[in-house]
């Protein structure tokens, strides 16, 4: 009998029928495509099915329990999605770090080394700290108002908020004859020194007077001057009058020096009960010039610092041209870089590195060594984006490149391996997830559950690249040893979700790359549940309705529902926290009609 033959027999006992044109039959019989009138009412995808549709939403977007309606997934909603900042747009989102940090492995934030980018173009010394970095200077020099350059310290006054410094007698003496003070007795001499001041420093929110802007925070610096009296006719000799009016006028020169070199807009300073205002002088606005900004002087009816490409002694204008085999990039310098190596640059005025005539082109991955004259390739945990540089920038934070000569700062890789165990949930994750994973790495972990408790695991889906013959693996098993039993392992990707409970009461879980490819890896959460619940467990995720379904595998993807799953998992009591009415708003009807039947027959299997 033909297999046709025999399907048609079978039929007609089941339903009792006669068709004596079976031939025709099957040919009559058609399946309406319910996605070719209106998408069949889906809003992104609609995918037909014998007697049936399905509707599915692009990615980045999830479907509604009404099974037709997509709504965009809010990422910046879930748990450490971003390290810092998260942006969330239609179908995707962004990851932004704060002031000093880079992105690495698309969603975390890694410390830029800025030492490692052209000694952060400090003059002489670099030290990098968390989020940012400092330039230091040898003894004998201080540092520039640009925070960067190194001028001589002679004659200069050490002040600290807070602090008293005491100031060398040698440092105060001046000996210039002082006119004698308008309205004092006595003409000042130099017998009455300034030998200590302290700066106190503090703020407070208060409204500034004669004015109606709102309360704001106020910094109020409060400065002491000790007077040491020489002469032992003080009166004959020191009019305090005098001595105050010459102060005064030593403040009067402080105060211009500090409207130099201002970081802020302006702060004030009180001085024998009179307020000083310390703020950029504004200039006044000429034809095609605005007042000067803060940290620039008027000169010449201009005003403004030296320009890329141009220094002078105190990195305000006038200024003069870098010569040739030199370069400046920044605004504001004292100094101009040299090229080095005998090398001479194109013109005056160079910007850049790139401006110096190397006898080599450096290609990306490379940096120039001014002393051999040869490109080399940046070390492992270096890299460098641009042509003609001669440096190479550290990796972010503690991550580092798996080869020398890399170009992307998403080659920086973070090695430690993640995750968190919890006796109830957790998660396990490959190194710097979702960026791709370090070459050569090796991560174990071991989830023990408490008594009478088993491990229910989920991989929503993973990345392993599939080039080689199994060079990386995931493998899930009793203990280390090889011969004890396995539960999963897979050297391959999958981007439909499985659930699967464990084999055995603990979990050894190890994770190798080897030295040649890469991937995107994996997280893979888990639950452990009461050992009484492990048939109803293992009949839920052994059932093939629970992936046949693309609503249903999103549903295993998507971290908030697994989350709420996993809750009621790991402690029952919990499923009482959810009203019938949200867990319809969370899965669909078909997820619930489900899980609904197989919770009913467990509990009440004779009913």
């Amino acid at each position: 009998m033909r297999s046709r033959d025999l399907s048609y027999s079978c039929y007609t006992r089941f339903y009792g029928l006669v068709i004596p044109d079976f031939e025709n039959f099957w040919d009559k019989l058609e399946d309406i495509d319910e996605c070719l009138v209106n998408n069949g009412g889906c809003d992104h995808f609609c995918r037909n099915t014998v007697g049936s549709f399905e509707c599915s939403c692009q990615k980045g977007y999830k479907l509604l329990t009404d099974e037709r309606t997509c709504q965009d997934i809010d990422e910046c909603s879930f748990e450490r999605t971003c390290d810092h900042t998260c942006i969330n747009y239609p179908g995707s989102f962004e990851c932004l770090c704060h002031k000093g940090y880079t992105l690495y492995g698309l969603t975390h934030c890694g410390d830029i080394d800025e030492c490692s980018i052209s000694n952060g173009s400090c003059d002489y010394g670099c030290l990098n700290t968390m989020g940012s970095y400092e330039c230091v200077c040898p003894p004998g020099k201080k540092l520039h108002w640009n925070k960067k350059d190194c001028v001589d310290s002679e004659n200069s006054y050490t002040l600290s908020c807070g602090v008293p410094v005491q100031q060398g007698k040698a440092q105060q003496k001046h000996n210039a004859t002082l006119p004698s003070c308008a309205g004092g007795q006595f003409p000042c001499t130099d017998n009455c020194q300034v030998t200590f001041v302290n700066l106190k420093c503090d703020s407070s929110k208060k409204k500034r007077r004669g004015r109606k802007s709102p309360s704001k925070e106020v910094s109020h610096i409060t400065a002491e001057f000790e007077v040491e009296m020489k002469s032992e006719e003080v009166s004959d000799t020191c009019n305090i009058d005098c001595v105050r009016k010459r102060m005064e006028q030593k403040l009067q020169t402080a105060i211009k020096t500090l409207r130099k070199s201002i970081n802020k807009q302006q702060f004030y300073i009180q001085f024998s009960g009179t307020e000083y205002e310390v703020a950029q002088k504004p200039a006044k606005a000429t034809e095609g010039h605005e007042a000067c900004s803060t940290g620039q002087v008027l000169q010449d009816g201009k005003c403004g610092q030296c320009s890329p490409g141009h220094y002078s002694s105190d990195g305000f204008k006038p200024c003069r041209v870098c010569p040739l085999g030199t370069y400046q990039p920044e605004p504001g310098r004292t100094l101009c870089f040299p090229c080095g190596g005998g090398l001479v640059t194109k013109y005056e005025g160079a910007v850049s590195f790139q401006d110096c005539e190397t006898k080599v082109h450096c290609s990306p991955g490379h940096y120039y060594n001014s002393t051999t004259h040869r490109c080399i390739r940046c070390p492992v945990g270096t890299y460098q984006p641009e042509f003609g540089q001669n440096y190479c920038i550290t990796c972010p934070g503690n991550t580092s490149t798996d080869f020398d000569g890399s170009t992307n700062v998403t080659h920086c890789k973070n090695q430690h391996c993640g995750g968190e165990l919890g006796d109830y949930t957790g998660y396990i994750e490959s190194p710097n997830y979702p960026g791709d994973y370090p070459a050569n790495v090796e991560c174990i972990w071991n989830i023990n559950p408490p008594p009478k408790r088993r491990i229910l695991i989920v991989v929503p889906e993973i990345f392993l690249p599939i080039e080689d013959e199994c060079g990386d693996v995931l493998v899930m098993r009793k203990s280390a040893s090889p011969t004890s039993i396995t539960t999963y392992e897979t050297c391959q990707t999958y981007e439909r979700p499985i659930a699967f409970t464990s084999r055995s009461r603990k979990l050894w879980i190890q994770f190798k790359s080897n030295e040649g490819n890469s991937g995107k890896g994996f997280q893979v959460p888990y639950v452990t549940y009461d050992e009484d619940y492990q048939q109803l467990i293992e009949d839920i995720v052994r059932d093939g309705r629970l992936y046949a379904s693309e609503n249903h595998q999103e549903i295993l993807k998507d971290k908030k529902l697994i989350k709420a799953l996993f809750d009621v998992l790991a402690h029952p009591q919990n499923y009482f926290k959810y009203t019938a009415q949200e867990s319809k708003e969370m899965f669909p009807r078909s997820f619930i009609k489900l899980l609904r039947s197989k919770v009913s027959r467990f509990l009440r299997p004779y009913k």
